[in-house]
């Protein structure tokens, strides 16, 4: 099945909002997409420094929010206190990864977009 038009704008979105990024882009078979936006910087309090952000991007979107967000397995602070709340070690597509859970209340799906969710997401991550 095609990508919903939807989620061919989403993704588009991202592409110009993360420009100098790699996105890549895996259809699933519903209409939707997993997406992945590379090499973004998390802060000198992380260990590593930068990670690739993983997320699915459903067929029922825009009505459905983008949650959760994946990132590299492993990631840890640089002082050694844990990452706090929000943050998990799961499987996502077979493999091991840190899952960020950051629901968004109150969405507004003309307003929060695919793109405006994970420049939240990573001002979060950022900030903690």
């Amino acid at each position: 099945m095609a990508l919903k038009a939807a989620v061919e704008q989403a993704i588009r979105e991202i592409e110009e909002t993360f420009a100098g990024h790699t996105v890549e882009v895996v259809e699933d078979s519903q209409g939707g997409a997993r997406v992945r936006v590379s090499d973004l910087i998390l802060g000198d309090q992380y260990k590593p420094n930068r990670s690739w952000i993983e997320f699915a991007i459903t067929f029922q979107y825009p009505e459905a929010d983008v949650y959760p967000h994946f990132l590299v397995a492993g990631l840890a602070r640089v002082d050694g206190s844990g990452l706090g709340g929000g943050f998990g070690q799961t499987t996502w597509t077979n493999s091991t990864v840190t899952q960020v859970s950051r629901r968004s209340n109150n969405r507004n799906q003309e307003l929060d977009t695919a793109a405006i969710k994970l420049s939240k997401v990573l001002a979060w991550i950022r900030s903690r």
